[in-house]
């Protein structure tokens, strides 16, 4: 393991999607601080352009968080480049249809990176951390989706929902040894985890339209969230523990009209009671 110049083991963290987005921002900003960040992304190429840059300062992992085996890997490089102290479950991705519409393949996808994924790694951290007598704090990335659902993605909204009960369900069980798990819940964020509707889309009039949705009329951008990740794994955040944070310029402060999907309607005449 790697030690600072005092002699204290230096250091390290997990962030799962790393390479692009959120997740590039949050390795950044970490790294900038002294952790050693272990990227985990399957985008190769821009996980190797971000390694090339020297913003991981610890190590690379490329596979898909699907795969076990891929967050078994990353745990055990970042017990080797220091002493894992947080992990930030940040992967995800968004497939937008209604439900009954949606293949089933596209819906095991969603589950399996915004949810199945985050328990995984979560098992990983916890597992590292009472090996080690670490007080370590985990970082999930959730959505204002969690608690205020739009058409189109029931899925996704499902898989938050499930990130945040994980949430409350670890600092529960482990808070007592001064493990700590929150999660961040951004509104619209300027990546392109969400692509744009376009006039003829049917989801058009109901999906995520940035500011709009804002109280604050803007959009966050990925620095922002990074900054809270950091706050929560570094800062005076000590007492915080089972919480869902919003970072959304307000969005889950007000409740929205929103115009059903054309494509959800009855086959046949309904049935009168």
């Amino acid at each position: 393991m790697r030690v600072t110049e005092d002699g204290r083991l230096r250091k390290s963290v997990v962030v799962t999607g790393a390479a692009n987005g959120i997740g590039k921002a949050i390795v950044k900003r970490l790294a900038a601080t002294g952790w050693a960040v272990v990227s985990v992304d399957r985008d190769v190429d821009a996980l190797q352009e971000q390694e090339g840059a020297g913003q991981t300062s610890g190590a690379a992992v490329a596979g898909d968080v699907r795969d076990r085996e891929v967050l078994i890997e990353a745990r055990r490089a970042a017990e080797g480049v220091g002493q894992l102290t947080a992990w930030v479950n940040n992967a995800g991705i968004v497939r937008l249809g209604p439900l009954h519409l949606m293949l089933p393949e596209v819906i095991d996808e969603t589950l399996d990176i915004d949810l199945r994924a985050v328990v995984f790694g979560t098992r990983e951290a916890l597992t590292s951390f009472l090996a080690n007598g670490v007080g370590g704090s985990i970082v999930n990335i959730s959505s204002v989706h969690a608690r205020g659902s739009f058409p189109g993605y029931g899925a996704y909204d499902a898989a938050k929902g499930g990130v945040e009960s994980l949430t409350r369900y670890v600092c529960t069980e482990y808070g007592h040894l001064g493990i700590r798990c929150n999660a961040i819940a951004p509104g619209a964020v300027n990546t392109n985890i969400v692509p744009p509707a376009t006039p003829d889309d049917p989801l058009a009039a109901s999906s995520v339209r940035g500011a709009d949705l804002s109280p604050m009329h803007r959009v966050s951008e990925p620095t922002e969230i990074a900054e809270v990740v950091a706050f929560l794994v570094e800062g005076p955040s000590f007492a915080i523990n089972g919480h869902t944070l919003a970072v959304d310029n307000g969005m889950s402060a007000r409740n929205y009209a929103v115009q059903p999907d054309t494509a959800v309607v009855f086959a046949a005449e309904p049935s009168k009671p």
